[in-house]
């Protein structure tokens, strides 16, 4: 008995060793290609090792899928696996899965949930041959074995002719299901992200129209100046390629699977390589199977210099590729801000003036926040409730100071604003403007977005608290008391305490770099006014029902005391009304 039991206790050892021993060599696989940036690779490698329930592979895996490197980014993915990983007692992975929690939408949430809890790893017997494929999640057994049905020859003639276009070899366009059109379907599907098939679906087909584009009628040259030019573009042979360049072939040949020389060069970072493919008129704006350009790529890698360079030479930054996004969104993604000044796009945290006399705007990030007042809050009016929580969903500029006179005066003297206010004998320059009616204020930023081309406005009610608060929950940016000299108000103790205006900036920055959001003047905000926020979008947006004959101030004013300073508190005033109190500060919406 003792040999029965010692001899089970050895197979069981023998097992686990079979079966882990190949899932640390796949996780070295994975990490020695992950450090080489060979992101495709690692993926690769990490997907068997995790399938062998390797722990660190599934955090790398959720790493990959976060960033968008050697897969499309996927926060459902990535989420998943750093659920799994933390399962196994991957620490780290609980803080990233926490973090990306936060960005995702509830159903995305949901959805990468029900994948952890359905994901099951392989078992030894089968770890090395078969894939481990999700769970269906309707249907019966027998209607998940049966096989699809063929396509019709017309739809099989159309993809023959597709994937051909696309540099996929396909065969001819017989209409004939044989095995190099299959061959090549799988590759395109591989390519483009999309699930593995055994037949063309529908999916597939409408992928390809849209991956072939206007260039849908053009094979790949195979002639030897464009393989030649190919093959110059993989290695960064610079001579190699002015001499194909000379020899007058198609500058926007593709490959097997595709690319142009352009592609090429811009995936491999070769910058040198760039101008000449460029200046041969080299195409910015093909995309491949799943929607990447030359730019899409660029950004992706972090190629800022060739960034720039496909920006003069006119790369589309709307075109959208895997995941539906641009190459604006993955700049933005992996916050490389070289590669976002190259594309003229704004950073969380910039300061700029879109021209001489435009007020000095401030980036401030996207966020969640809850609007409105605890019930317990000293001061508390009945108006600030109930407390919401409100999601700004991207960046915004805001300006970092309330209009000045000396910005206001450069609207009257262009003739964009007809009302010249008056400054009470306080001075004008740097004050804050005042005796404006929000009428005037819209003005303003009509003239502001004609002069600049930019999309100027005044900030609804919601962004006016978010920004305010600067992640804060306390009656004021700083806590919960006033303090002394940290704002111009009746009892805030500045030397401009109930008197008259205090110059812009005369007092400290709040979280998001923006000045005197608490005190000075009433700033206008574009929502109408409601007796409390039942009923207020939940997104960002102005609250454009209600009685719009009355508009939403915030702020307080030199001339109140500091309960009307707080964040929550919210007053109106007639579209009309003028007043040495009433200011505004202005926004603008920032694009792509």
């Amino acid at each position: 008995m003792y040999r029965r039991i010692a001899g089970r206790t050895l197979f069981l050892l023998m097992l686990s060793l079979c079966s882990g021993s190949p899932a640390l060599a796949d996780y070295e696989a994975g990490q020695a290609a992950w450090q080489a940036g060979r992101h495709a690779e690692a993926l690769t490698q990490w997907r068997a090792a995790a399938r062998s329930g390797d722990g660190k592979a599934m955090l790398g895996l959720g790493h990959l899928y976060l960033q968008g490197l050697g897969a499309p980014q996927d926060y459902v993915l990535a989420h998943m696996w750093f659920n799994l990983a933390a399962s196994r007692g991957e620490k780290e992975a609980i803080g990233r899965r926490d973090a990306l929690a936060a960005k995702m939408t509830p159903s995305e949430r949901a959805e990468a949930q029900k994948r952890a809890r359905e994901w099951r790893p392989r078992s030894p017997r089968t770890a090395r041959t078969a894939p481990a494929e999700p769970r269906p999640a309707s249907g019966t057994e027998a209607a998940r074995k049966a096989p699809p049905g063929p396509p019709p020859p017309r739809a099989i003639r159309e993809a023959q002719t597709l994937l051909a276009a696309l540099g996929y070899k396909a065969g001819g366009a017989d209409g004939k299901w044989g095995a190099r059109t299959a061959a090549a379907h799988a590759a395109f599907l591989r390519d483009a992200g999309l699930p593995p098939a055994d037949m063309l679906t529908p999916q597939a087909l409408r992928a390809m129209r849209a991956a072939a584009g206007p260039h849908a009628a053009r094979a790949p040259s195979k002639s030897a100046g464009a393989d030649g030019l190919l093959r110059a573009a993989k290695a960064g042979d610079i001579d190699g390629l002015k001499a194909a360049l000379e020899s007058g072939i198609d500058i926007n040949a593709r490959d097997s699977r595709g690319w142009t020389a352009l592609i090429h060069a811009v995936d491999k970072g070769y910058t040198l390589l760039v101008p000449p493919l460029l200046a041969a008129k080299a195409d910015p704006n093909i995309r491949l199977a799943d929607g990447a350009t030359a730019l899409f790529i660029a950004a992706l890698h972090g190629h800022s210099e060739i960034v720039a360079l496909l920006m003069k030479a006119g790369a589309d930054l709307a075109i959208k590729g895997p995941k539906g996004r641009t190459a604006a969104d993955v700049a933005r993604a992996h916050r490389d801000p070289a590669a976002r000044r190259a594309m003229g796009l704004k950073t969380v945290g910039d300061v700029f003036r879109d021209c001489s006399k435009c007020p000095e705007m401030v980036v401030v990030p996207g966020g969640s926040f809850m609007m409105g007042s605890p019930a317990g809050e000293e001061g508390r009016e009945n108006n600030e409730g109930p407390a919401q929580r409100v999601t700004i969903p991207r960046p915004f500029a805001v300006g970092k100071y309330e209009v000045t006179f000396s910005e206001w005066d450069a609207c009257v003297s262009a003739g964009g604003c007809g009302h010249r206010p008056s400054d009470r004998g306080w001075g004008r320059g740097t004050r804050p403007v005042i005796n404006v009616s929000w009428d005037d204020a819209k003005q303003y930023v009509r003239w502001l977005s004609q002069k600049t081309g930019k999309a100027y406005r005044l900030l609804s009610e919601s962004e006016w608290e978010y920004v305010a608060r600067a992640e804060s929950s306390t009656r004021y940016s700083w806590g919960d008391d006033v303090g002394r000299n940290r704002a111009n108000c009746d009892g805030c103790g500045s030397r401009w305490d109930g008197a008259k205006t205090a110059p812009v900036g005369s007092f400290a920055a709040n979280g998001f770099g923006l000045h005197d959001l608490h005190g000075n003047v009433w700033e206008w905000v574009e929502d109408c006014w409601n007796a409390g926020y039942r009923g207020a979008p939940e997104d960002g947006g102005a609250w454009l029902s209600g009685d719009c004959d009355d508009r939403v101030n915030r702020g307080g004013s030199w001339i109140n005391i500091p309960r009307y300073l707080r964040a929550a508190y919210r007053y109106s005033y007639a579209t009309g009304f003028r007043d040495y109190i009433a200011g505004f500060r202005i926004a603008r919406t920032l694009t792509p």
